[in-house]
């Protein structure tokens, strides 16, 4: 008896070990199941796939021929069936779902009419389903707060609608003003207005913008971290005139060509630069992924850019604009914003249509930014708010701002 026991409790122990070693190892799975909600049932197509960096699972959900697509980066110990509810609406030809996973993570509500696949807010703009939301008891969360502003005289920051790592970064002639989580402060580049920013460019969580005293130059640039609200003095060993112009940004770099010296230098935003090109030693230019030679006219007479190498995106539909993250490309078509998703380029929800005189769009992985008149709009999954009012994006709204996603491995 004690025998058998031992050879069943080792024959158990094996078995565990099995299954952990194919788990750990399991780099992919396809599952479909069904969920019934109410009178509905939901056909689930579920598929996980390891990737270098994280996991995440693919989802498919189908109802009726309306068919609806999520993204979740997680990897739910590589869990099978990690759809357990499904909780709907039903207005006019939309229905609109909103699912649950094991964890009781809620995922993003979308709606179909058989033809499209929508936003929330991209539906409740034309036909009021808030109803939703009062029976999923969310009115909260999409509730957008234009209560509390604070002010940096004529700018004001509706603080109540920023997210803890959004950092926003806003050019004022003469200074830049960065947001950070509650606070801003102010870093001056010149003691008289610049008016059109052509030399100040933001990259990730940094600025840099040539230093400029009663509008001579200096042989200096400012650095500004709105991460840390820290800045930095760049300091040159040779002469900067006032004929400078940004020949582009590769690898997170800054080139500029100074047309009065024939210098072009690269400016690091770790506090460092370096000439690239003098007459004495030759120039250096951006074709195609490649440095190659350059000669000077490339820059005095052509005024060439630099550019980063992009990939032709090929969609089944035609856009005007795209920009890629991490998981989606977000595309522009007209003034409408779809988001496609990079592992099947067929699906795509349509997020929001723009109103005719935005300008100023930047993606960031699940959030847009534009403006409008004298607004800085956010849109995300819980929709449209209102984070700085400014009467000069009226009148001069090109490279006025930037707002940097910090993300959660930094």
């Amino acid at each position: 008896m004690k025998r058998a026991f031992s050879f069943a409790l080792i024959f158990l122990i094996f078995v565990l070990i099995y299954q952990f070693v194919i788990i750990f190892f399991e780099q992919s799975h396809e599952v479909e199941y069904k969920i019934l909600s109410k009178d509905k049932e939901f056909e689930i197509e579920e598929e996980y796939r390891k990737h270098e960096k994280d996991d995440g699972y693919y989802i498919t959900i189908n109802q009726d021929k309306k068919e609806f697509y999520y993204y979740i980066e997680n990897n739910y110990n590589k869990q099978k069936r990690i759809i357990k509810d499904i909780k709907f609406y039903e207005k006019d030809n939309y229905l609109c779902i909103h699912p649950v996973t094991k964890d009781k993570k809620e995922l993003e509500i979308f709606c179909s009419d058989g033809k499209e696949v929508y936003s929330y807010d991209y539906v409740n703009k034309r036909v009021d389903i808030s109803e939703f939301l009062v029976k999923l008891k969310q009115e909260d969360s999409y509730k957008t707060d234009n209560t509390n502003k604070t002010s940096d005289k004529e700018v004001h920051f509706y603080t109540n609608n920023f997210y803890s790592n959004e950092y926003l970064s806003l050019y004022q002639y003469k200074k830049v003003t960065v947001f950070n989580q509650g606070i801003f402060e102010d870093y001056s580049f010149s003691n008289q207005d610049v008016y059109k920013n052509e030399l100040g460019v933001f990259i990730d969580n940094f600025f840099l913008v040539p230093i400029t005293e009663y509008g001579k130059p200096t042989p200096k640039y400012l650095l500004v971290d709105s991460i840390k609200l820290q800045q930095e003095i760049i300091y040159f060993d040779n002469p900067l005139s006032n004929k400078l112009y940004n020949i582009g940004v590769i690898d997170n770099k800054l080139y500029v060509f100074d047309l009065t010296y024939k210098t072009e230098y690269e400016i690091n935003p770790n506090g460092t630069y370096k000439v690239l090109g003098d007459v004495d030693k030759g120039f250096k230019k951006y074709v195609d992924g490649k440095w190659v030679d350059a000669s000077v006219t490339d820059f005095t007479k052509d005024r060439i850019k630099f550019y980063e190498t992009k990939k032709t995106i090929e969609l089944n539909y035609k856009y005007d604009e795209i920009f890629e993250t991490k998981n989606y490309y977000y595309t522009l078509v007209g003034n409408k914003v779809y988001k496609t998703y990079k592992k099947d380029l067929t699906k795509r929800v349509l997020l929001l249509e723009l109103n005719q005189n935005y300008s100023n769009l930047q993606v960031e992985e699940g959030r847009i930014y534009y403006i409008v008149d004298n607004y800085l709009y956010r849109y995300d999954k819980y929709g449209v708010d209102i984070l700085v009012e400014n009467n000069e994006f009226k009148y001069n709204n090109t490279n006025i701002y930037h707002m940097y996603n910090k993300t959660e491995e930094e």
